[in-house]
Protein backbone atom coordinates (compact mmCIF):
# COMPACT_ATOMS: atom_id res chain seq x y z
CA UNK A 1 0.00 0.00 0.00
CA UNK A 2 1.10 3.36 -0.93
CA UNK A 3 1.77 5.89 2.06
CA UNK A 4 0.27 9.50 1.06
CA UNK A 5 2.33 12.11 0.14
CA UNK A 6 2.41 15.46 -1.17
CA UNK A 7 3.82 16.44 -4.57
CA UNK A 8 4.85 20.33 -4.99
CA UNK A 9 5.68 21.46 -8.42
CA UNK A 10 6.18 25.35 -9.46
CA UNK A 11 2.61 26.24 -9.25
CA UNK A 12 0.58 23.11 -7.92
CA UNK A 13 0.34 20.77 -4.57
CA UNK A 14 -0.70 17.10 -5.06
CA UNK A 15 -2.17 14.83 -2.12
CA UNK A 16 -1.26 11.43 -3.86
CA UNK A 17 -2.93 8.83 -1.93
CA UNK A 18 -3.19 4.75 -3.20
CA UNK A 19 -6.74 5.52 -4.16
CA UNK A 20 -6.39 9.38 -5.72
CA UNK A 21 -4.04 12.43 -6.43
CA UNK A 22 -5.77 15.93 -5.74
CA UNK A 23 -3.90 18.53 -7.04
CA UNK A 24 -4.22 22.07 -6.29
CA UNK A 25 -2.98 25.07 -7.89
CA UNK A 26 -2.12 27.75 -5.57
CA UNK A 27 -3.68 30.40 -7.53
CA UNK A 28 -6.79 28.02 -6.24
CA UNK A 29 -5.56 28.82 -2.55
CA UNK A 30 -7.79 30.96 -0.53
CA UNK A 31 -7.14 30.44 3.14
CA UNK A 32 -4.34 28.14 4.89
CA UNK A 33 -4.94 27.84 8.55
CA UNK A 34 -2.36 26.45 10.49
CA UNK A 35 -2.95 24.40 14.26
CA UNK A 36 -1.49 21.37 15.86
CA UNK A 37 -3.07 18.14 17.21
CA UNK A 38 -2.62 16.79 20.65
CA UNK A 39 -1.31 14.03 20.35
CA UNK A 40 -0.65 12.69 23.86
CA UNK A 41 2.85 13.04 23.83
CA UNK A 42 3.76 15.31 21.37
CA UNK A 43 1.78 17.72 18.96
CA UNK A 44 0.93 17.37 15.00
CA UNK A 45 1.35 20.09 12.99
CA UNK A 46 -1.11 20.47 10.45
CA UNK A 47 -2.75 22.78 7.91
CA UNK A 48 -6.12 23.48 6.76
CA UNK A 49 -6.24 24.56 2.60
CA UNK A 50 -9.36 26.38 1.63
CA UNK A 51 -10.12 26.49 -1.95
CA UNK A 52 -13.16 27.50 -4.04
CA UNK A 53 -16.01 30.25 -3.29
CA UNK A 54 -17.84 29.71 0.02
CA UNK A 55 -20.82 27.83 -1.33
CA UNK A 56 -18.92 25.42 -2.97
CA UNK A 57 -15.66 25.56 -0.36
CA UNK A 58 -13.20 22.32 0.17
CA UNK A 59 -11.21 22.09 2.58
CA UNK A 60 -7.70 20.04 2.36
CA UNK A 61 -5.92 19.03 5.52
CA UNK A 62 -1.87 18.29 5.88
CA UNK A 63 0.20 17.20 8.04
CA UNK A 64 4.04 17.78 9.32
CA UNK A 65 4.42 13.84 8.93
CA UNK A 66 3.27 13.34 5.54
CA UNK A 67 5.99 13.35 3.02
CA UNK A 68 6.72 16.79 1.26
CA UNK A 69 4.72 18.83 3.80
CA UNK A 70 8.20 21.08 4.22
CA UNK A 71 8.91 21.15 0.30
CA UNK A 72 4.50 22.51 0.16
CA UNK A 73 4.92 25.03 2.94
CA UNK A 74 7.89 26.39 1.18
CA UNK A 75 5.96 26.73 -1.95
CA UNK A 76 3.48 28.59 -0.06
CA UNK A 77 5.52 30.89 0.96
CA UNK A 78 5.88 32.43 -2.45
CA UNK A 79 1.96 33.22 -1.91
CA UNK A 80 1.66 37.25 -1.51
CA UNK A 81 0.96 38.05 2.41
CA UNK A 82 1.96 34.57 3.55
CA UNK A 83 2.93 34.98 7.33
CA UNK A 84 6.56 33.35 7.38
CA UNK A 85 6.61 33.66 10.98
CA UNK A 86 3.79 31.29 11.27
CA UNK A 87 5.95 28.31 13.27
CA UNK A 88 6.64 30.81 15.76
CA UNK A 89 2.68 31.07 16.50
CA UNK A 90 1.57 28.12 15.68
CA UNK A 91 4.19 25.93 17.66
CA UNK A 92 4.25 27.63 21.28
CA UNK A 93 2.36 27.19 23.82
CA UNK A 94 2.98 22.85 23.63
CA UNK A 95 -0.77 21.10 23.79
CA UNK A 96 -2.95 23.81 22.61
CA UNK A 97 -4.26 23.93 19.14
CA UNK A 98 -3.37 27.60 18.43
CA UNK A 99 -5.28 27.74 15.63
CA UNK A 100 -4.32 30.60 13.10
CA UNK A 101 -4.64 32.23 9.93
CA UNK A 102 -1.08 32.00 8.13
CA UNK A 103 -2.70 33.02 4.26
CA UNK A 104 -5.49 34.75 3.32
CA UNK A 105 -5.93 36.19 -0.42
CA UNK A 106 -8.46 38.15 0.53
CA UNK A 107 -6.47 39.74 3.07
CA UNK A 108 -3.49 40.30 0.88
CA UNK A 109 -5.56 41.80 -2.42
Amino acid sequence: MQTPKIVTTDNYIAIVTAKSTDAVSLDEVRVIVAYKLDELTADLICCDIVTGAADGEQIRAIHEELLGFDAAMKAFEALPGFDRQWRDVVVFPPFAPNRTVIYDRAASA
